[in-house]
């Protein structure tokens, strides 16, 4: 299984919220404190978060009193699998079947009986082709993953909540 780190989750989070924010309240400009505050996440983490984000061009960055971060690049271009190697750097199921092992030789101790590098470099495109193929918008499309509620205290729509 497949295990996104912390600042890969964080990032996912924020863009939705710029998404949830953009579509409910037409406000295109998101600050990092504001993430963090919402989520309940570490100020610093998100903050590096946001910032690699924008070095990558997802998102941009205004300056200002009423600046923050918006989204650049439509999430509908952006792939989960592009966006993971932004995040984390190349994926890869076993350590045999990264770029750099295909490239030079596999350090694995097996290496020279293992009948299986085949097999895991298969699956390993399978994989690859699949993250490739989700697009960011799958992921922060509330309505169609039937995650949004309203908070009444504040009419804002809260992602990961349920209706009850």
């Amino acid at each position: 299984m497949i295990k996104l780190n912390r600042t890969t989750e964080y990032g996912l989070i924020a863009l939705r919220h710029m998404v949830m924010k953009q579509s409910k309240q037409n406000v295109s400009v998101t600050s990092a404190r504001e993430v963090a505050d919402m989520y309940q996440l570490p100020f610093e983490i998100t903050a590096k978060t946001l910032q690699r984000l924008k070095d990558t061009g997802i998102i941009a960055s205004e300056q200002g009193a009423r600046g923050g971060y918006q989204i650049a690049r439509p999430l509908e271009q952006i792939s989960l699998g592009e966006f993971l190697e932004v995040m984390e750097g190349p994926q890869s199921v076993v350590g045999c079947t990264t770029p750099q092992a295909l490239l030079n030789a596999c350090s694995c101790e097996y290496q020279v009986k293992c009948e299986m590098k085949g097999v895991m470099n298969e699956l390993n495109e399978k994989v690859k082709s699949f993250l490739y193929g989700i697009r960011l918008t799958d992921l922060t499309d509330l309505q169609t993953l039937g995650l949004t509620t309203t908070n009444s205290a504040n009419n804002m729509t809260v992602p990961g909540a349920r209706a009850l």
